[in-house]
């Protein structure tokens, strides 16, 4: 019975893990500013751009992220709980006097 708990509970993690991924990456969009970005009148006379394109191709701290934190959090908490359950025992021992 442990071991199909522990089961449900660790795809448990991998499933949340995935989707919570796709909330977290929308709620940084802000649609209000894309919207009266689109509204600007166009500007008059001569533009002047520079585009830098830098090529480091993503990268970056991982582990900084809020969702791997929140990842990470609720598999040690899982883990903490499997461990503890291990250590408890069964309590199904049979004693015949």
């Amino acid at each position: 019975m442990r071991t199909l708990i522990g089961c449900f509970a660790v795809a448990a993690v991998m499933i949340l893990g995935n989707a919570t991924a796709p909330v977290a990456m929308a709620a940084g969009h802000d649609s209000a500013a894309f919207s009266a970005a689109q509204q600007q009148a166009p500007a008059q006379g001569k533009l002047d751009v520079k585009v830098d394109v830098g090529h480091n191709n993503g990268g970056g701290n991982f582990w900084a992220n809020p969702v791997w934190i929140a990842i990470g959090a609720i598999g040690l908490v899982l883990l903490i709980v499997i461990v503890a359950m291990i250590a408890r025992g069964g309590g199904t021992t049979v004693v015949r006097g």
